[in-house]
């Protein structure tokens, strides 16, 4: 019995012996494969600097190019709403008419007045004239030509005063005609036919507001805005061009605006703290 078992293990220890070599003898051809495949792909690149842009996004409002509120230069009434509220206004239209005869009567006055000042003045110079003849021959005396002289000039000085009266009464006829002082959107109007408006009063009758180009007024940490003048100052970043400095508005939904827009100016302000 015990002759036999050892037989047993001796022929399953030759067995094993013999199976090792042709297991080692068949791996070999799918290691050199598997080596084959492993190995990388080798590529090259070139690097080549180029610019990369900077792009900050801050929250800003946008205000108009130009706004003009429309005052009256002249007191009186409202006689007449002359535009569409809310729509569009060129410069010189008619927005409001203020009722124009006292006016008319103001100009008709003080032309009457510069015309009596035209003949006392024409009247002057002929006795100043008639005067200096009769002192050149010495009919009349020094003195009476001196004063006939300033008599004469005194009258042309009442003309000269008479004719501002003139051109100050058409002025305030005009005036009494308002106008749009700019081109743009006209908002409501703060006043209706029959109101009493005074002259230089801070109410005004209505807003102008020009919107064919806007302004993109945003605010930037002044820590941010000073690294970046740094950076260009120290070389480490280049403006490409004197415009290369664009913006872009992204409305309140995230749609970007199609056309673009350029950095006019920057300045800082400074908040002043209350004293505790």
């Amino acid at each position: 019995m015990a002759m036999r078992g050892w037989l047993s293990f001796a022929l399953t220890a030759t067995a094993l012996a013999c199976l090792a070599p042709g297991l080692a003898g068949c791996d070999e051809p799918a290691v050199a494969k598997a080596t084959e495949a492993a190995k990388p792909d080798v590529g090259v690149v070139t690097v080549k600097p180029q610019p990369r842009a900077i792009v900050r996004e801050l929250p800003g409002r946008i205000a108009p190019i130009r706004v003009a509120d429309v005052r009256p230069r002249v007191s009186g009434i409202i006689t007449a709403r002359k535009f569409q509220q809310g729509g569009e206004v060129q410069a010189g239209d008619t927005l409001y008419q203020i009722d124009p005869r006292p006016f008319e009567v103001d100009l008709q006055a003080a032309e009457a007045a510069l015309a009596k000042a035209e003949a006392a003045r024409d009247q002057a110079e002929l006795q100043a004239k008639r005067v200096a003849m009769l002192a050149h021959e010495q009919a009349a005396s020094r003195a009476a030509n001196e004063a006939a002289a300033s008599t004469s000039r005194q009258a042309s000085a009442e003309v000269a005063a008479r004719q501002a009266e003139v051109a100050r009464a058409k002025l305030n006829l005009e005036y009494a005609t308002i106008r749009a002082p700019i081109s743009g959107r006209i908002g409501a109007a703060l006043v209706t036919e029959g109101a009493l408006v005074v002259q230089n009063d801070s109410t005004s009758l209505a807003t102008i507001q020009q919107l064919d180009k806007v302004y993109a007024d945003f605010t930037q940490p002044v820590a941010e805005m000073v690294r970046l003048r740094r950076a260009f100052e120290s070389g480490e970043l280049d403006q490409i061009a004197a415009d290369a400095v664009r913006a872009h508005l992204v409305l309140d939904d995230g749609t970007v605006y199609p056309l673009h827009g350029k950095l006019l100016f920057s300045e800082a302000r400074s908040t002043p703290t209350p004293a505790k």
